[in-house]
């Protein structure tokens, strides 16, 4: 790269200096992905995290945080360079920031040593103490981007706060019961907080924590910590909300590189749920050094009992919101005018995908809501007046019809559907305060509104939308309702006196609707398999008594109704094709009785003069695998089915009984399924884990003791595991 294209480098750069862990356990190498189960093994002794404090500040760093295993720090380039022996360069790399924009943004990288983004301390005086350097990265929010007490007049129709967001998730009901978030601690690490009149009208109180690195607590420059706060007060008026100020500003440029202090700083503040929109793009299967101590900071909050929520993404694959500890919360739009007013659909301005990362980790987990492709405006929100956002919203495209000075702006994005989860997770805790993030979760996907109509944004692959679980939206729109109401169903005082009674239990666990979604009847798009529904039936009970009868299963039924029916995909057609050249690799029945009876003709002496793969032939049984016909075609389909997730079993199969081919023959096919096994490495991993995870709703369910409040899990025979 030219001197003259070279990004300029920041006055000053911002790390976490990764402590020696207790265990041995590096943050920075281990293979294992850090989840709340394990992330103690990382933290580090007490006296060495002070050590190490002491050696960096003797070296010149500022040091804006110390944690269990890491140390936030920040320094001239000149300071790194001199302490840790290495040189450091800025690089301008893809990104996508606000508005759902590609562009591009300064990352700084040590020169010597990889991976990029990673300090080696291994070969310096710090090795003793420090595991390595992880350099921050730039995080964008995943909204695209005289003050009244009320919104101006407008000539769209948009959300208001807060009747028409309380209204769309449900949860006015609940307030009119009482429940309205009091005494629940909510913190939010957004670009900070305005004091609106809109906040004041309402009575709605916000304390401001400024995160290491960022100044003037009473302004909020971008706007956007200041509109999507009011979500937060949508749902849970009476919650006591902390923001943690996280906007850096170097150079003139917005870039918010001290994302892991940030959510350190969050934790300090012992809040019961953190709310967070913002994120990186993330799809690649490896995560950066920055990323990798984004995910130890997630695993530690969840840990020590705070729900941590995401924004899934406006476009891009949103992490941290992929950490399976954290609920990852995507969009629904909800019709405001003409024929379809009130219709749900998934909003195809919000992210979903599976996860590169974690495998089988699906996002998002639930919605809130939020606009549609474009710009996502959609939700009239208070903002500084005369500040950049309420500027450049007034006018981009045909403007929100209020005015570039009014401190009003519509707009959403999942940064608005974030903390309005986090708002009913302040409902579910004012009613149970010993919830753990795992039941919240749980309750919140069980309890939401199944979406069936739409797709969701086309960037992260346009997923559309079906009844039950799905990729476009989760288990659906989050219902405030609901939620508040299986959080009483299940912390009942009297819990260990009534789970006694199987009868009281089966109640409880119906009254919150804990079971799968139920698919609505089918239409009449499908007239001529109406027609022909009996004659399927009698078909498919035919093939299952047969396979019954030849396998020795379970005696079995299959119910099939005309809901089971959807119309054919491309993929389902592609995958059927596929299966089909797959079929030709497997010992059939006609094969086998033909070869037995060849076998039984043979005589003593042909049978011993057989070669060992003639032998294999004569011996192989039905429905096993003809490793000898096995071609580069059957290798291909296996892999193609892999990466389509479809069939998987049986093509994993194929391949790795190819590995097993002998003599110079098989040398090719050989190598081609080892390659293919190597390059569907995360697909087999995710089908690996859903494998392992296949247990129903009701299987997961955990109890909650109302006579201890300890958050056990209360067995259905009247004893808590602890009382």
């Amino acid at each position: 790269m030219s001197r003259q294209n070279q990004p300029e480098f920041p006055s000053k750069v911002y790390a976490e200096a990764v402590v020696r862990s207790a265990t041995g356990a590096s943050l920075l190498r281990s293979s294992s992905l850090v989840t709340s189960e394990n992330v103690v093994q990382f933290q580090a002794e007490p006296n060495l995290v002070t050590l190490a404090k002491k050696r960096l500040e003797a070296a010149g760093f500022e040091i804006l945080d110390v944690g269990k295993a890491l140390i936030s720090i920040a320094a001239e380039r000149e300071v790194y360079e001199r302490s840790f022996q290495t040189r450091l360069e800025a690089i301008e790399r893809p990104v996508i920031k606000e508005m759902g924009e590609p562009s591009t943004a300064t990352f700084i990288n040590s020169v010597d040593d990889k991976p990029f983004g990673e300090i080696d301390t291994s070969d310096t005086r710090w090795d003793e103490v420090l595991d390595g350097i992880a350099l921050s990265e730039p995080v964008y929010y995943t909204r695209p981007i005289s003050s009244t007490t009320e919104p101006p007049e407008r000539t769209a129709k948009y959300l208001n706060v807060p009747d028409d967001v309380a209204q769309g998730l449900n949860a006015i009901r609940v307030h009119q019961n009482g429940i309205t978030g009091k005494g629940v601690r909510v913190v939010m690490i957004d670009s900070g907080w305005y004091p609106h009149p809109f906040f004041r009208e309402h009575n709605y109180k916000v304390n401001v924590v400024l995160a290491p690195g960022s100044t003037a607590p009473d302004r909020d420059d971008s706007g956007h910590g200041t509109g999507e706060s009011a979500n937060v007060f949508a749902i849970a008026p009476e919650a006591e909300l902390t923001m943690i100020k996280f906007d850096m500003e170097l150079e003139g440029k917005l870039k918010n590189v001290t994302s892991v202090a940030a959510l350190k700083r969050a934790i300090e503040q012992r809040p019961d749920i953190i709310s967070c929109s913002w994120g990186s793009d993330q799809r690649s299967r490896q995560l950066s050094p920055q990323d990798k101590m984004l995910a130890a900071v997630v695993a530690r909050a969840v840990r020590e009992g705070i729900v941590v929520i995401f924004a899934a993404g406006n476009g891009s694959w949103g992490f941290p919101a992929q950490h399976p500890d954290a609920i990852a919360v995507g969009g629904v739009y909800k019709h405001l005018e003409g024929s379809l007013k009130g219709r749900l659909e998934a909003s195809n301005y919000a992210s979903s995908f599976i996860s590169p990362v974690y495998p089988g980790r699906r996002v998002p987990d639930l919605c809130g809501l939020v606009g549609q492709l474009p710009d996502g405006a959609y939700i009239m929100l208070p903002i500084p007046p005369d500040g950049w956002r309420d500027r450049v919203l007034s006018v981009v495209g045909d403007g929100d019809g209020t005015s570039p000075s009014d401190g009003w702006a519509a707009f959403s994005g999942t940064s608005a559907a974030a903390p309005q989860i986090a708002g009913i997770c302040a409902l579910m805790k004012q009613v149970d305060p010993s919830l753990s993030p795992a039941r919240v979760k749980q309750i919140l996907q069980q309890t939401a509104r199944d979406v069936v109509e739409g797709f969701s944004n086309p960037d992260t692959g346009g997923h559309r939308a079906r009844e039950g679980l799905d990729l476009a939206t989760g288990y659906g729109l989050a219902d405030a309702y609901e939620a508040v109401r299986a959080v009483k169903a299940f912390t009942n005082e009297n819990c260990c006196d009534d789970c006694a009674s199987s009868e009281r239990t089966e109640q409880n666990l119906s009254d919150i609707y804990l079971t799968s979604k139920v698919r609505k009847p089918m239409s009449s798009e499908f007239p001529k398999l109406q027609k022909k529904l009996d004659e399927l039936r009698w078909k498919f009970e035919k093939e299952l008594q047969a396979t019954i009868d030849e396998h020795g299963l379970e005696d079995v039924e299959l119910i099939i109704s005309e809901d089971n029916f959807i119309p054919r995909s491309p993929i389902t057609k592609i995958a059927f094709s596929l299966r089909e050249r797959l079929d030709s690799c497997f010992h059939t029945k006609e094969e086998y009785e033909k070869l037995k009876e060849e076998y039984e003709n043979l005589t003593k002496a042909q049978r011993s003069s057989l070669s060992k793969e003639e032998r294999v032939k004569f011996k192989i049984g039905i429905g096993e695998i003809k490793i000898w016909e096995i071609t580069e075609e059957h290798i291909s389909s296996a892999q193609a089915l892999i990466k389509i997730g479809r069939h998987q079993e049986l093509a994993i199969r194929v391949l790795t009984e190819a590995l097993l081919l002998t003599g110079e023959g098989g040398k090719d096919i050989r190598k081609m399924a080892s390659e293919a096994l190597s390059e569907c490495g995360s697909e087999i991993a995710m089908f690996d884990a859903s494998s392992r995870d296949e247990t129903s709703s009701l299987d997961k369910i955990e109890l909650t003791c109302g006579k201890c409040k300890n958050g056990k899990r209360c067995c259905t025979n009247g004893k808590c595991y602890s009382c």
